[in-house]
């Protein structure tokens, strides 16, 4: 059963505490999550100023700015005050959301209540001074950070990674992250082909624009159909278009990694490509592919 107005209010302005997640995350729990047709009458309706599917699609997507939220644990807000973030994220992108581009609500969503967060602990951060110590660690944390991430091709480094590659602890990689009060990803370009960090964004208090917010979820979707492929088509397209952060390679260079004729590369390609035009949001990703 939908929430009432003044009750959804009430949840997505932050008058929660700590003491009071439990409650809230009871009462979130009880709201029935939208599915992919109700998101796309609901948008269509929030152009026309529906306000009635404007409460439905927010609450119908509140659980999920509690698993974003606790992505950034101990990066120097609460939980709750996280998901209080993340709700003002959430209401940003529903009033935003344009069902006419073939995307998934929350794919598009999720920037949104990143950057909420991301914003706010940025603010938070502002106060707090490094010893002199931990700010040189930090420096080196990024650089090493900066340098896995190229070697990965793209892939974020896990905190075990980077301890190994600076000769010291994983608890004190994470308590280093812990004293710069910003999560790594703050420094990681928003898309592949942008020279665009979410820090950079946050530090100009302007919002990313809606195209590379879709462009972003695009390739999300992207990567999960991937998932669902045979191993080595999905290799192939990954390297194909550069999908994970690296360049994207010729039909020859994709041949010689993985010791296949360039004609054999361009038989799976297409194989590939034409199973996941059969996939959900096919239209989109085709065009993403073409």
């Amino acid at each position: 059963m939908p929430m009432k107005p003044s009750r959804l209010r009430s949840v997505i302005t932050g008058i929660y505490t700590d003491k009071s997640l439990g409650l809230y995350l009871q009462e979130i729990g009880k709201i029935p999550t939208t599915t992919r047709e109700e998101e796309q009458e609901l948008a269509k309706r929030i152009q026309q100023g529906d306000q009635e599917a404007l409460h439905r699609l927010i609450e119908g997507n509140l659980k999920f700015v509690v698993k974003v939220a606790q992505a950034y644990q101990g990066c120097g807000l609460s939980l709750i005050d996280s998901i209080n973030e993340g709700n003002l994220g959430l209401i940003e992108a529903a009033k935003r959301f344009d069902p006419s581009k073939k995307v998934k609500f929350i794919s598009y969503a999720v920037w949104w209540i990143r950057q909420a967060i991301l914003r706010a602990l940025s603010e938070q951060s502002r106060t707090i001074r490094l010893p002199l110590k931990q700010g040189g660690l930090l420096a080196k944390l990024g650089k090493v950070y900066s340098e896995l991430i190229q070697e990965k091709e793209g892939k974020e480094p896990t905190p075990k990674e980077i301890a190994e590659r600076m000769g010291i602890s994983e608890q004190e990689v994470r308590a280093i992250l812990e004293l710069s009060k910003k999560p790594l990803s703050l420094d990681v370009p928003t898309l592949e082909d942008e020279q665009v960090t979410l820090m950079n964004l946050i530090a100009n208090k302007t919002l990313a624009p809606d195209e590379v917010i879709i462009k972003h979820a695009l390739v999300e979707e992207l990567r999960e159909l991937l998932d669902e492929l045979d191993p080595r088509e999905a290799t192939i397209l990954r390297l194909r278009y550069g999908i994970d952060g690296g360049n994207p390679m010729t039909l020859e260079e994709i041949g010689k990694r993985l010791h296949l004729s360039r004609e054999r590369v361009r038989q799976l390609e297409k194989r590939a490509k034409e199973r996941l035009k059969k996939r959900a949001n096919a239209k989109s990703l085709g065009d993403y592919l073409s």
